[in-house]
């Protein structure tokens, strides 16, 4: 596991690189190196995953990025 001072340092530098090319940074899971974030206007500009969750039987699309290290779920 990573310790708490790291995983602030990869969350730092996704941020900065979501703002610095248009995007929103929404919030952040407490524990894990995970940023949530509304993309630029023009789409992510990082490779995107596309993550099928089913919950209660409703399949849902979740796109996210990886950036220095920390995930990135588009919302």
């Amino acid at each position: 596991m990573m310790e708490k001072q790291a995983i602030n340092a990869v969350r730092s530098r996704a941020r900065v690189a979501i703002h610095t090319t248009g995007g929103r940074v929404t919030g952040q899971h407490h524990r894990l190196p995970v940023v949530y974030a509304c993309p630029p206007v023009g789409g992510p500009v990082w490779p995107v995953t596309e993550i099928v969750q089913t919950f209660s039987g409703l399949r849902r699309v979740v796109k996210t990025s990886c950036i220095d290290g920390c995930t990135v779920v588009w919302q």
